[in-house]
């Protein structure tokens, strides 16, 4: 327990910690249900904040970081260029006031924080082309062509999961939850989400 609490003093791992926790909450609100995102978010942002309780934290410098993830998860449903740019300056700004320069103090490498702002850009860029990619696809399919169709649980509903119908992802919520693999039917249409049932089979006598 000694070794992770004189890891969690190094400004670097727990700036780090920090921004990937803040994106694997990203991951898991664009396709929920995954359940390894969530854990992966929890264990991130858990670790972040006990070393932030460590080590001369500034807090504007932690809610800019914070904006900045809000902005690109807006960024998935709006797609604006100028969200994208105010959420990457909220971020370089927030990265550099993170953790205030002292004599004697460990500080924030500009190279992680190089680093981890262009990794960030990367993945924002990755999951908007794959929100753009979804709502195209959803732009495209009618409700009278989606509901009644039938598909395959692809993460757990519980109540919000992911299921392939037609060959397309779809976020999906139902009234029970509902394990990988199993049967459902389209039943309605919310938004970019489909509400689904479990498909029952009647042996015939």
């Amino acid at each position: 327990m000694g070794d992770v609490w004189a890891v969690l003093t190094n400004p670097n791992v727990v700036y780090i910690l920090f921004v990937i926790g803040l994106w694997a909450t990203a991951a898991a609100i664009y396709v929920p249900g995954t359940g390894f995102l969530e854990a992966a978010a929890l264990a991130c942002l858990v670790l972040a904040v006990a070393g932030f309780t460590r080590l001369p934290v500034n807090v504007v410098g932690v809610l800019l970081i914070v904006v900045a993830g809000v902005l690109f998860v807006v960024d998935l449903h709006v797609q604006s260029i100028g969200i994208t740019v105010v959420g990457a300056g909220s971020l370089v700004a927030g990265s550099v006031l993170l953790f205030p320069s002292s004599e004697g103090l460990p500080s924030l490498s500009p190279w992680a924080i190089v680093v981890m702002v262009l990794l960030s850009l990367g993945f924002a860029a990755f999951l908007l082309a794959a929100a753009v990619r979804a709502q195209g696809l959803r732009r495209k399919a009618v409700p009278e062509e989606v509901i009644g169709q039938r598909g395959v649980v692809t993460a757990p509903l519980t109540p919000v999961g992911t299921v392939q119908v037609a060959g397309e992802l779809w976020t999906a919520f139902a009234d029970e939850p509902l394990a990988v693999g199993e049967e459902v039917e389209v039943v309605a249409l919310d938004g970019l989400k489909v509400r689904v049932k479990r498909v029952t089979t009647t042996k015939g006598g």
